[in-house]
């Protein structure tokens, strides 16, 4: 089929079947690179191929006791994950030590 006598409509289709095509082999070709580090590394290459990043953390959605509590209010509490809540940034900025919160 030549090129110059296909109509703008029929380039494009096929330059969108061109590009899936292309897509397609990178993607066939990335698996079998990956494939061949884990064999030369000796691993197997489950992540990769799951599309999954990575495991989540151990402690992910558990519920960790408190180890800083508010002296002002002892309903406020902190676990020592995440961001510092406010009441302890405000008591840290003005002058207060961590372990002057902590639970004994």
């Amino acid at each position: 089929m030549k090129i110059k006598s296909m109509t703008f409509d029929d380039l494009v289709v096929m330059r969108a079947q061109v590009d899936a095509e292309i897509e397609t082999r990178i993607a066939k070709q990335r698996i079998r690179l990956i494939e061949a580090i884990a064999e030369l590394r000796g691993t197997v290459p489950t992540k990769a191929l799951s599309g999954r990043r990575g495991k989540s953390h151990p402690l992910k959605g558990r519920e960790l006791p408190p180890l800083y509590r508010n002296p002002k209010n002892f309903d406020d509490t902190w676990a020592g994950r995440g961001n510092r809540p406010r009441w302890l940034t405000a008591a840290l900025k003005s002058g207060k030590k961590l372990e002057a919160f902590a639970i004994k």
